[in-house]
């Protein structure tokens, strides 16, 4: 059995710590790559990275997602959402390379009141929805063979994101303002994770009808004043206070980036052509908060 060379890039985000937690099958070789390894804007250096490690698929988990962030330095989101996309995808198609590549409901405007589906017209409304508009519209000209895997409000015990950063404010602060008019479908990291190895695997295999753009979030529906809720819930046995939380509009609050009001995801198609179904997304909260309480108990 000869071993499959699995490139993943962004290893040390969320997605890609999840992906690395999880039971990989056996004829898979990773070759785990950090932005510390390798950062894909530095075009000649993937190039190097992709000749050096002779992938039989990518995996692009390697993003510049902080979105206020991106507003603040549209360039610097453009050269790494977009341009290093245009790069990757370049590459793989000169050697036939598959490259599954993660992207964003933020590529959404929020005024539907249904579930995007993945043929939808992308409208973004800030600059990271932009940026990673225009590195999907990048892969899909140069690279026939493309998964784009949309995905929304990603959450885990890894890294920064909605899940730790409440759990230090709730530690810190007596009162947490939240938006109440923002609602998308949290989604688990390693819910992802599990659906990626899938993916890749069948691709390996030689599924033909796998290719394409798809969507995969947790279920149900949540505006964030909703997952906040749930936050305070699952740490209250753990929390040494419990803050009051003060409902209030996004238009209410100071915030470099618009973001959508609505961006939950169909995720039909992923169901249909991968058998990938949602998962509960307070599963994955009650999964993640243990694991970041046995962290805590070991480190106190």
């Amino acid at each position: 059995m000869s071993a499959k060379r699995i490139m993943l890039l962004g290893a040390q985000g969320q997605i890609g710590q999840a992906v690395r937690a999880e039971p990989l099958p056996a004829d898979w070789q990773i070759g785990a790559f950090a932005h510390a390894d390798l950062d894909i804007a530095q075009h000649q250096l993937t190039r190097n990275a992709m000749l050096d490690f002779r992938p039989d698929l990518i995996i692009n988990a390697a993003a510049m997602t902080n979105v206020d962030e991106a507003e603040k330095n549209h360039e610097h989101a453009m050269a790494v959402n977009f341009e290093a996309i245009a790069n990757l995808a370049a590459l793989c198609s000169a050697r036939d390379i598959p490259l599954i590549h993660l992207s964003t409901d933020y590529v959404f405007d929020g005024h539907k009141t249904s579930p995007y589906r993945p043929e939808d017209p992308m409208h973004p409304l800030n600059a990271y929805g932009e940026s990673k508009m225009m590195g999907e519209e990048a892969l899909r000209h140069e690279l026939a063979w493309h998964v784009i895997l949309r995905v929304s409000a990603v959450f885990s015990a890894f890294g920064k994101n909605m899940l730790t950063k409440m759990l230090t404010m709730i530690d810190a602060r007596d009162e947490l303002t939240i938006v109440t008019d923002q609602k998308s479908c949290p989604t688990y990291a390693p819910d992802i994770a599990k659906a990626i190895i899938v993916i890749a695997t069948a691709l390996l295999k030689g599924k033909h009808d796998g290719f394409g753009t798809f969507h995969l979030c947790g279920t149900p529906e949540a505006a964030r004043f909703e997952f906040v809720q749930a936050i305070l819930e699952l740490y209250a046995p753990y929390a040494a206070r419990r803050p009051k939380m003060i409902p209030v509009l996004s238009a209410d609050i100071a915030s470099a980036a618009p973001r959508p009001a609505y961006s939950a995801l169909d995720c039909t198609k992923i169901r249909d052509v991968y058998g990938i179904t949602q998962k509960p997304w307070r599963e994955g909260m009650a999964e993640a908060m243990a694991t970041l309480m046995r962290e805590r108990r070991k480190t106190a």
